[in-house]
């Protein structure tokens, strides 16, 4: 049977490409470590069909899905866990009797399929504060972007992953107006922080505000918006990773919020940058 081609054998490779490139991945359960430990919970949504996924199930993180006697995964964002629940009932019987009687490749090639069939159904659109709706992949205009995004020096995960992102899609040629690590502000009291940010945000064709740093950062990114807004940048925020609620006052500064997806934030890039 056709199978896609096969992934790096780590975990954290799995979750990049499903996530970023909103993919099916499949590989060999010898061939990685045992699954991650914050998969804690499981579905049964189809016999003989496990679904490993965090206890908060957020859409836009993996599942792992584990047919019976296969020793294969196929990897896929919680989002089509959601979506097979919803058209449960539309799955012919006798697709479910195989699944019962049937073992092995058979039903890993069913699954496959299935999965397939949803992830092509689902237009992954995004839409913004006023309504509108986008194309499935970002068409940046032959432009460089200079992009300003939201940190802080004790907290660079987010920051980083953003960075990847963008260096990712191919199509966008930007320019990181954000303080560089290797060169963190020299500041001795918020006066001089906020005149430093000045600078770089003044140049820059849009802010992207990581909400999920919000808290345990007001104050640095606090002043951030609060400069943004001074300059008229149009505002992008993107959403806490994982289950965390998002701060009132990022989204009620944002042109628009989106989540942890690469194209969901090229897209929004490509739409509000001036």
């Amino acid at each position: 049977m056709d199978l896609p081609d096969r992934p790096g054998d780590r975990w954290r490779d799995l979750r990049q490409d499903v996530i970023h490139n909103n993919s099916i991945k499949w590989v060999q359960q010898d061939e990685v470590s045992p699954l991650p430990p914050n998969l804690d919970a499981y579905t049964d949504v189809l016999p003989g069909v496990r679904v490993h996924h965090s206890s908060w199930a957020n859409k836009d993180d993996i599942a792992v899905w584990e047919p019976g006697n296969t020793n294969l995964y196929l990897v896929t964002r919680y989002e089509l866990v959601e979506k097979l629940l919803e058209s449960k009932s539309e799955i012919p019987q006798r697709v479910i009797a195989v699944l019962i009687l049937a073992g092995g490749a058979v039903v890993f090639k069913v699954l496959l399929d299935l999965l397939q069939g949803l992830a092509d159904s689902s237009t992954s659109e995004t839409t913004s504060k006023t309504g509108r709706q986008s194309q499935q992949r970002p068409n940046p205009r032959n432009r460089q972007y200079n992009i300003f995004i939201s940190h802080a020096w004790d907290y660079t995960a987010e920051y980083e992953r953003v960075v990847e992102f963008l260096d990712g899609f191919e199509e966008l040629e930007w320019q990181n107006h954000s303080v560089p690590l290797a060169d963190p502000l020299d500041v001795v009291n918020g006066a001089h922080l906020r005149s430093r940010l000045k600078d770089q945000i003044r140049t820059t064709s849009i802010v992207l505000v990581l909400a999920g740093m919000y808290s345990a950062h007001r104050k640095w990114i606090q002043n951030e918006i609060e400069l943004a807004e001074e300059f008229d940048k149009p505002i992008v925020g993107i959403e806490p990773y994982g289950s965390e609620q998002t701060p009132n006052v990022v989204e009620d500064v944002a042109d628009e919020m989106v989540g942890w997806r690469r194209n969901s934030i090229v897209r929004a890039i490509v739409d509000n940058a001036e």
